[in-house]
């Protein structure tokens, strides 16, 4: 098992939907790289390269890469993965994204519960992360878990040209 990972097994009611999928938490593994980049690849309009993936997994000091996993009839699959930093008593969500098959099934939820988990055993005091203007149903999962709107940052995303929303948790 990858260094500080911890298997969970989660099957809780989402409200307003049906049950969570159960998927298991663990950190990402260099096997895990290409169906990651399948999934960074049908969620976003400029993908993260396997060079940012790579950089993320060699920075095992700052970096947290949680994937979740489901069991299905062909073996295990990466339903999602949050990439992170853990620096300076903060958290610091970088990437987030869940195959489009596994979407409003529980699997982001989860992933930033377990993120969150971690943060704070590693000493995290407040939490950061930048969404889409647009992304209504991203802040409304981050206001769930207590992130504030803090700020705007003016064409930060590009295809299509768009601001970003900065959030913030305080006491993680």
């Amino acid at each position: 098992m990858a260094r500080g990972s911890k298997r969970l097994h989660k099957q809780d009611e989402v409200p307003g939907g049906e049950g969570r999928l159960s998927v298991t938490l663990d950190l990402m593994r260099l096997a895990d790289l290409p169906e990651v980049m399948g999934i960074e690849s049908l969620s976003f309009s400029e993908p993260w390269t396997e060079e940012m993936f790579l950089h993320e997994l060699s920075s095992n000091r700052i970096a947290e890469v949680v994937v979740a996993r489901v069991e299905g009839r062909s073996g295990s699959r990466i339903a999602g993965f949050l990439c992170a930093w853990i620096v300076s008593g903060e958290l610091h969500i970088n990437n987030i994204a869940v195959h489009p098959g596994y979407r409003r099934r529980g699997v982001a939820s989860q992933l930033l519960e377990e993120t969150l988990r971690r943060a704070t055993a590693r000493g995290a005091e407040a939490g950061y992360l930048e969404v889409r203007a647009s992304n209504d149903a991203a802040q409304a999962m981050y206001e769930q878990y207590g992130f504030k709107v803090v700020g705007r940052r003016r064409n930060y995303y590009d295809h299509p040209r768009e601001d970003a929303v900065l959030m913030r948790k305080e006491r993680l």
